[in-house]
């Protein structure tokens, strides 16, 4: 019974603590916090095989707030930021791999090929700039001319051919409004005179 109720305070407790800690998940996450992340993970499963709970809560506590206080100097500092966080690094730069990037980070172009698959980028030709962030994620920009339609660009063409139309419509209608009549013979007299006349001659 002494095991149950410990279990579930410490998952209660865990939650709670790493709602504080923030909400990223595993990939998303930056060095220090995976740290912290499995240094609780760890702890937390201390109080189960024998550790007392108490303790065990302040060591996590103290961890969690520690990650929090890294953080907020992080946004202050950015000296900091650097140290703890990184950098992105950039892997391709206007259609071409960096190759020295590419070692620094140890990321082979097998792997950096596989990212680009799986982005629905055919080769690094089409990719303006890719980096690689500091949570281990790749980010790609493709160039303009490799780019899809999206609605708003949709949307514009659209108009603009609909304004082509009209402008071609317009003096079509024009031309037609303009273009004299032809002369309705049946209902000129001088015509019904000259054919009256023909026909008494005859």
């Amino acid at each position: 019974m002494d095991l149950s109720w410990k279990t579930i305070l410490t998952i209660l407790y865990g939650t709670l603590i790493l709602r504080v800690a923030g909400r990223k998940s595993l990939s998303q996450m930056t060095v220090a916090q995976t740290v912290v992340m499995l240094a609780v993970g760890t702890v937390l499963i201390e109080p189960l095989v024998g550790r007392e709970l108490s303790g065990t809560f302040a060591v996590v506590t103290i961890a969690v707030l520690t990650l929090v206080l890294i953080e907020y100097l992080e946004i202050r500092i950015p000296l900091l930021k650097k140290i703890f966080t990184g950098e992105p690094v950039l892997l391709i730069e206007d259609g071409n791999i960096r190759w020295d990037n590419l070692k620094r980070v140890r990321v082979t172009v097998q792997q950096l090929e596989m990212e680009l698959r799986q982005a629905g980028i055919a080769s690094a030709e089409e990719v303006e700039w890719g980096t690689i962030e500091p949570n281990g994620q790749f980010g790609f920009l493709v160039k303009e001319e490799f780019q899809t339609v999206n609605k708003r660009d949709y949307e514009y063409l659209l108009s603009v051919v609909q304004s082509l139309a009209e402008n071609l419509v317009e003096p079509e209608q024009q031309r037609n409004k303009q273009k004299p009549r032809e002369p309705d013979f049946g209902d000129n007299v001088f015509h019904k005179v000259a054919t009256v006349e023909r026909k008494r001659r005859d």
